[in-house]
């Protein structure tokens, strides 16, 4: 049984349904008048407890002592309260019930059969709705639903966020598309000032209508979720007939119950309901309800249509400007994350359609699992203390690192196939966009000297523009324009002599730089003061004023500091930044040339990077800015005052676009997804500003957008540890695109998802192919539907393809390709649920879309022409020579680091898979791992196996072992077993790092013999919650006539599994970084055995 502390020795048994209604109907008839007046209202009264999984405490916190409160304080209520229904959403803390508190967890999933625990809010947690992208929001329903229908036999059907910060125009369209029919919230009540005449409000209770059109029910004024009844008559309470009244059809929603730190509602309020339905004679009906009871009641009398409608926004005024901005790392790595769990599913997909590599699909579960829950409303959105953010910027590396291992292996199985004989170096080009695109290629080549020269040639043999930008520690850093096909791979020929053709036409000096479509001109301060698009010759900076970083000082809010900017603060006029400010030439090539502009405030430092291209995205000005920031009540941001003209500008929201005005005191700080749009009335011109990972945006005047990078708010009063937010190193990408032509004509999506998913290149051995030097899997034939998702379909049968109407008007007769003809297609919800068939001819489908709007199928694909070879393992039988995994129930026996710690043996399968090689692992109970004392492995000669792969952990620290293999020594890093494996560096707090090694597991708890009350010597088992435990996976190549491994000997080197194999997937080298990384300040040293 796992627990961290006793739980109650009392029993919560449930009655029957049926018995439950004959004592309710006897003691009704027993209590109630024979006769009661007819009822002028009926309220909705729903339990909740508000559970923030962080905030003001940690995630283990939460588990150890919010979520056992939760659930015996409810079980108590409903088994004392048969009127007592209980609300509670986020499935990753019924997933945390079922890891610490199992049999606990066994009562909770009674009470649901029996309708008296309410499953509310279809997702995997209590999410922000704004910073998070479209998909995530999708991928936290479904995440959510899966888990539910799986573990409960249901579906939740509403979205239930009664603290997140503004609802985005997406969010009825998300939601419908999941088949959801409901949702309410009581934070608009937050809100400053009135936005509807004399309300914060649009209605009580009515249709919110999205921006493909698509209406969701809603309740708006549900009040406090902290309320409790007082023990009165609830069919007289003034405060719910109050409600009733504000609403024209005379219902109300209403919360009561706990908040923030789970628990429930005080039995008082349960006696009142109790109350209400013996003996109330007051003139509205009560009705404890579950939280989606209203809209389904709604739904069977038909009167929906009767329902108010509003269509548009519900963001905050105040209460969530800080929050697009708050902790940059946070937004920095959720970004990354969403963008490389794409790439990977898409990678994955293609490999195992060519039956190459099974689809990995418990690793991506996971990963999107590990970091989703961090885009809850408290998280990433900046609010919570310092002490939660180790835990959040650790799981987001993870995910990070965990998708990067899935994209590289489905993409080394994929490069297996292909032929990759050319007279240089092969580099693979992996595009993860549904785009045809020509972008810059970057690869880190081995050499064993500074090449002489640099040619690099496509896939068809021509010759494209490269450049060398330097050599360090035996590697040569190049450039290469690609032009690639959508979600492709593509081999480049790569030769490092050679001089290329004098076609330079980047022209660059000390204060400017230019190529075909711009003229980029900084003045002394380093800030952009001039921007020529040579293709109309018109000027992009507003006369007398220039592009630059804005520093906001005096940035102070004393009530909600990291939540909000005041604006006070922003109509304020802003500083620049120009102090000891140094333009240099720091690229100065055929294919980019780059000028370096470095400058202070005070303790804070600033690089920013301004580089253009000639041959690839040539129209696009990239502006790499690195911040070392230490600037207490202090906003900055990136202004662009612009030549064009518009009192609107339109702000991208991953799922369409919208049009919004300068700032008022209503909207002053609005959020935007990857771009935003300032053009010209009449359409003439525009410039779209791009970015990687920033959310935050202002429009002071009809020519000026402003994007905001960083927020450290001054307090006063509370939460001073904000003060410090942000202390540290950010990277920040943002572009400026000009444009002669519509949004969708120009392709200002397709750039900024080009911005956001750069090219991912790989050296691969050289090796004939079937599938050629090319290959690509999806493409739309209408730029206007984008394919915005493409993963394996949950139930294991097709792919899941989502895409997006992305030009606000309908199309119809869209058609998707794949390489091979198709079975059979389907149309289904955003959760996978049939719809019904799709047109089928050939090799596509035909889509037809109204505006906005998101569509999602399933596609079963004939099997291509030529399968794939997929990996061929043995595993190695091992002599364990001690147990470091436990059960339960026998932790006691294990110790895998003298300090009475154990690997959870719930946590681990009998054979892990990694990046598609099965393990055997050792069984709890006996031995299961060896504490390596120079033991010896016998590699299997069935078969001329390439490679083994051993699974392994240091125990005391992070250490460098050496194995030797026939006659080969070889030393290879090894971290240690538990703690973090990389955190973000905030000043005076945490140090910036990232452990090597590939990750094989991730345990989520340890298990841990503790000394129990004070002076026993008897030790008391614990799982401790969210202290991982890491298995990595190490590689050694096999020699020519190899039959053993001879294992370090040092004790604190612990082996698991071994397994032989020969895998064409593990044969391609990874030539860039593709996660987003925080800044090392911390320097890992590997002990040498």
């Amino acid at each position: 049984m796992k627990k961290i502390f006793p739980t109650r020795k009392k029993g919560i048994s449930f009655l029957p349904k049926k018995w439950i209604l004959a004592i309710c109907l006897v003691s009704i008839a027993g209590n109630t008048p024979a006769t009661q007046p007819p009822k002028s209202g009926k309220a909705y009264v729903v339990s909740n407890a508000h559970l923030d999984t962080q905030w003001l405490w940690t995630v283990r916190t939460s588990i150890i002592d919010y979520i056992p409160r939760t659930i015996y304080q409810n079980l108590a209520l409903i088994h004392d309260y048969p009127d007592y229904i209980f609300n509670f959403e986020g499935a990753v803390k019924y997933n945390w019930m079922k890891e610490y508190y199992p049999l606990d967890y066994e009562k909770v999933k009674e009470a649901i059969k029996n309708g008296r625990w309410h499953v509310s809010g279809s997702s995997w947690d209590a999410n922000d709705v704004n910073v998070p992208s479209p998909e995530s929001s999708f991928r936290n329903i479904l995440l959510g639903q899966e888990f539910y229908k799986k573990e409960f036999g249901l579906k939740s059907t509403d979205i239930f966020l009664p603290d997140c910060f503004g609802f985005g125009y997406t969010l009825p369209s998300i939601a419908k598309h999941c088949g959801l029919i409901g949702f309410s919230t009581q934070k608009l009540g937050w809100r400053k000032k009135p936005f509807y005449g004399d309300s914060k409000i649009p209605f009580t209770i009515g249709r919110w209508k999205g921006i493909d059109g698509a209406e969701l029910i809603c309740a708006l004024d549900c009040g406090s979720y902290v309320h409790n009844f007082k023990d009165d008559d609830l069919t007289k309470d003034n405060d719910l007939i109050q409600r009733v009244e504000r609403d024209p059809m005379r219902t109300a929603y209403r919360y009561f119950g706990a908040g923030d730190r789970g628990g429930s509602a005080m039995p008082v309020s349960a006696m009142a309901i109790e109350k209400a339905q013996v003996s109330g004679d007051g003139p509205i009906e009560i009705v404890c309800a579950s939280s989606d009871q209203l809209y389904k009641d709604y739904l069977h009398s038909g009167k929906v249509k009767e329902l108010p409608v509003f269509d548009g926004e519900l963001l905050m005024d105040v209460h969530a400007s800080g929050c697009y901005t708050s902790q940059s790392a946070m937004k920095r790595f959720n970004r990354r994350n969403e963008q490389l769990a794409d790439a990977a599913e898409r990678a994955s997909v293609m490999a195992e359609w060519l039956g190459a590599l099974p689809y990995q699909s418990k690793t991506l579960t996971e990963s999107w699992q590990r970091f989703i829950w961090h885009q809850f409303h408290d998280d990433l959105t900046g609010t919570s203390i310092r002490e939660a953010y180790p835990f959040s910027w650790n799981d987001e590396i993870l995910s990070q690192t965990q998708f990067m291992q899935v994209m590289n292996t489905a993409s080394g199985a994929v490069i297996s196939g292909m032929n990759t004989k050319v007279k240089g170096i092969p580099v693979v080009i992996y595009n993860p966009a549904a785009y045809a695109r020509k972008n810059i290629a970057e690869a880190f080549i081995p050499t064993d000297k500074f090449p002489s020269g640099i040619k690099v040639y496509t896939p068809d043999g021509k010759e494209t523009p490269a450049q060398i930008l330097g050599y360090t520690d035996g590697k040569a850093h190049i450039l290469f324009t690609a032009n690639v096909d959508p979600v492709s791979y593509s081999v480049y020929d790569i030769r490092l002599s050679g001089k290329q053709k004098n076609t330079k036409t980047l022209i660059t000096t000390a204060n400017s730089i230019e190529n075909s479509i711009y003229k980029v001109t900084l003045n002394s301060n380093g800030d952009i003061s001039s921007i020529i698009d040579k293709r109309v010759g018109k000027e992009l900076v507003k006369n007398g004023k220039a592009i630059r970083l804005a520093l906001f000082r005096n940035n102070m809010s004393n009530e909600w500091p990291a939540w909000e900017i005041i604006k006070s603060v922003m109509d304020a006029e802003p500083e620049s930044i120009k102090e000891d400010v140094k333009i240099t030439i720091e690229e100065n090539g055929g294919l980019r040339s780059v000028l370096k502009v470095e400058r202070k405030y005070g303790d804070s430092k600033f690089t920013q990077r301004i580089c253009l291209t000639e041959g690839a995205a040539d129209d696009r000005i990239d502006i790499i800015t690195d911040i070392d920031w230490a600037t207490k009540a202090s906003l900055l941001k990136a202004e662009f005052p612009l030549s064009v003209s518009n009192k609107e500008a339109t702000y991208d929201l991953g799922l369409g676009n919208i049009k919004r005005g300068n700032n008022t005191e209503l909207a002053y700080e609005v959020y935007a997804q990857h771009w935003a749009d300032l053009s010209d009335k009449d359409g003439s011109y525009g410039v779209s500003i791009l970015n990687n990972c920033k959310y935050g945006w202002d429009k002071p005047d009809d020519n000026t957008l402003r994007l905001t990078l960083l927020h450290t708010p001054g307090s006063d009063k509370r939460y001073a540890h904000q003060r410090t937010m942000d202390f540290g190193h950010h990277q920040i990408i943002y572009s400026i695109v000009g444009h002669t032509q519509s949004l969708e004509n120009a392709g200002i999506i397709q750039k900024a998802e080009e911005l956001n998913q750069p090219l991912i290149t790989y050296i691969a051995p050289k090796h004939n192919g079937v599938l050629g030097k090319t290959i690509s899997f999806v493409n739309s034939d209408t730029p206007q539907v984008a394919v915005k998702m493409l993963k394996k379909a949950e139930n294991g049968n097709g792919y899941v393809l989502r895409v997006y109407e992305t030009a606000g008007k309908e199309v119809k007769d869209a058609h998707i390709s794949f390489p091979t003809d198709i079975e059979w297609a389907r149309e289904v919800n955003g959760i996978e649920e049939n719809v019904g068939d799709v047109p089928v001819s050939g090799n596509s489908i035909s889509i037809s879309c109204s505006k906005f709007q998101p569509k999602t199928f399933i596609v079963k694909l004939k099997d291509p022409n030529h399968k794939l070879q997929s990996a061929e393992s043995k595993s190695i039988a091992l002599s364990y020579n001690a147990n470091g995994i436990s059960t339960d129930y026998f932790a006691e026996i294990a110790d895998v680091d003298g300090n009475k710690c154990s690997y959870a043996a719930e946590l681990l399968p009998a054979v892990l898979e990694v990046n598609g090689i099965p393990f055997k692992m050792g069984k709890a109970g006996i031995n299961n791992i060896i504490k390596c004392k120079g033991d010896t492995i016998d590699i299997p000669q069935d078969k001329t196996y390439d490679k083994v792969y051993i699974l392994a952990a240091a125990t005391d620290k992070d250490r460098t072992a050496t194995f030797r293999i026939g006659d080969q020594a070889v030393d290879l890093k090894i971290p240690y077993y538990s703690d973090f494996y990389s955190q973000w560096g905030l000043q005076n707090f945490s140090e910036g790092y990232v452990k090597d090694g590939v990750i094989a597991h991730v345990g989520t708890h340890r298990h841990h013999q503790v000394l129990g009350l004070e002076g026993s010597n008897q030790y008391v088992f614990r799982n401790e919650p969210y202290q991982f435990t890491y298995i990595y996976r190490l590689e050694l190549d096999i020699p020519k006539g190899a039959s053993k491994i001879i294992l370090p000997d040092n004790e604190n080197i612990v082996v698991f599994a071994a397994t032989a194999s020969i895998d064409p997937a593990n044969n391609i080298k990874q030539a860039i970084e593709p996660r987003a990384l925080p800044k090392q300040t911390r320097v890992i040293e590997y002990a040498k055995n």
